[in-house]
């Protein structure tokens, strides 16, 4: 679950993009609705940055998100939704495409 006080971050390159996708799909973009929201401790960021920039040579700068957004963000892919558009399971926050596909796991696991 969500905690009430997690500093919530985007990461940025030099060149002003924001680091988008998930595990073993990182990509760039420039639209900042794209970017992959962090938990800044939770993920540990500081030192997934100083191991990125020591490892590869990746310069990464870290971006806190105003708190005062209106946008909710899917615990699964990390996409941020507005808050009627998003679902809350008791648990977790997911997007439409995560709520959807979450839907057709169950349903297929029943089927079984």
């Amino acid at each position: 679950m969500r905690e009430r006080h997690a500093i919530h971050v985007v990461l940025r390159d030099g060149c002003g993009r924001y680091l988008a996708g998930q595990r073993e799909t990182w990509s760039f973009t420039e639209d900042f609705t794209q970017a992959k929201v962090f938990d800044f401790i939770r993920d540990r960021i500081a030192e997934q940055v100083e191991r990125l920039s020591r490892d590869h040579g990746l310069a990464l700068s870290v971006v806190a998100v105003d708190p005062l957004e209106r946008y909710e963000v899917c615990d699964i892919c990390g996409n941020r939704a507005m808050p009627y558009s998003i679902f809350f399971d008791g648990h977790r926050y997911f997007c439409r495409d995560c709520r959807n596909a979450q839907i057709t796991r169950d349903a297929q696991s029943q089927s079984c």
